[in-house]
């Protein structure tokens, strides 16, 4: 029977640097993907915030699933992390849209290949829909690990809910459980 192996990824979107007020009225987030089994990607907002001069989130995430190695081996050489500056209006109309400001990503692999698997980064973000100053665009700050653990004697696939491990047999191997901790 192949191990099971246990795959933790932390992330921690830190804080956003060069952006200049382009005198939008509304709040400013960051929105994540972060690469699944099976081609699927998980989607994590950070909260908006109102002031453009101190952009700082300071948040963090934490995923785990288990997962047979090919399966772990996949996600880490094929996929990247993608982060997106969006903007969404103060005052609503029903139902508008966030407006993406600029997009970055970070491979898997430059996570994986770094010192203790643990990586601190700038990404530099490109220009997005909405126009900004393209002689000055924001950087993101993040913080990732990734810990890849051998789970011996494992006979089934077990889901992580709230801490807890529960007897679903059959789970989806691509279940992962998300936890967002604001500091």
């Amino acid at each position: 029977m192949p191990y099971s192996y246990h795959l933790k990824f932390d992330i921690k979107v830190v804080k956003l640097a060069n952006i200049i007020d382009q005198g939008l009225e509304g709040k400013l987030f960051m929105r994540y993907y972060i690469p699944t089994f099976n081609n699927r990607r998980i989607q994590v907002d950070t909260r908006e915030i109102q002031n453009w001069k101190i952009v700082l989130w300071d948040e963090y995430a934490s995923l785990e699933c288990n997962a047979n190695l090919d399966q772990i081996e996949q996600v880490m050489k094929s996929s990247h992390i993608t982060f997106e500056l969006r903007w969404r209006r103060t005052k609503q109309v029903f139902m508008a849209r966030s407006r993406l400001l600029g997009s970055g990503e970070i491979s898997f692999m430059e996570v994986v290949n770094s010192e203790a698997m643990k990586l601190k980064k700038w990404v530099n973000l490109s220009a997005g829909v909405v126009q900004l100053d393209e002689s000055k665009l924001p950087n993101l700050l993040v913080e990732m690990e990734v810990q890849v653990t051998k789970d011996v004697g494992l006979n089934e696939k077990k889901c992580r809910f709230s801490g807890n491990d529960c007897d679903c047999l059959g789970c989806e191997i691509d279940m992962f459980h998300v936890e967002t901790l604001v500091d």
